[in-house]
Formats: C-alpha cells, sequence, structure tokens
C-alpha cells in the first residue's frame, strides 16, 4: 500500500504543478456550479485572478529550513 507521503512529493516543480491543477480544477467548478444555480456571469477579471494566483504559486520559493548540528 502506497503511503501519502510517498504518494504526495514534498517539494519540486510536481508538486507546485498538482497545486497548480487542483486550483484550476476546483475554480473551473465553482464558476460552473455558480453560473448553473445563480445568475453570476464572470467577468474576464477571474480568470486572470486564477492565472495570478497560479503563476504566485509557481514562482513561491519557501525559504531552506536551516538544519540545526548538534
Amino acid at each position: 500500500m502506497i503511503s501519502k507521503q510517498e504518494l504526495w512529493p514534498k517539494e519540486g516543480k510536481l508538486k507546485k504543478g498538482l497545486i497548480i491543477l487542483g486550483i484550476v480544477v476546483v475554480t473551473a467548478l465553482l464558476i460552473t456550479l455558480l453560473e448553473e444555480k445563480t445568475t453570476f456571469k464572470h467577468t474576464k477579471r477571474i480568470p486572470m485572478l486564477i492565472a495570478f494566483l497560479c503563476i504566485g504559486v509557481w514562482l513561491y520559493q519557501p525559504a531552506k529550513k536551516k538544519e540545526e548540528t548538534s
């Protein structure tokens, strides 16, 4: 059996790619649901915000944790 730690990468492009894929899928489903259930019509701003969010996730570089030696 594969554990979550083996399946989900700890860092790198694959992890960022999976996060971006999740953001795009969830927002697309939410926009579709809102359009179907209400009279909400998305503007051109929403896809741009999603694109900027994805670019921000891709460019994000967390600070490397320093390993302490005893």
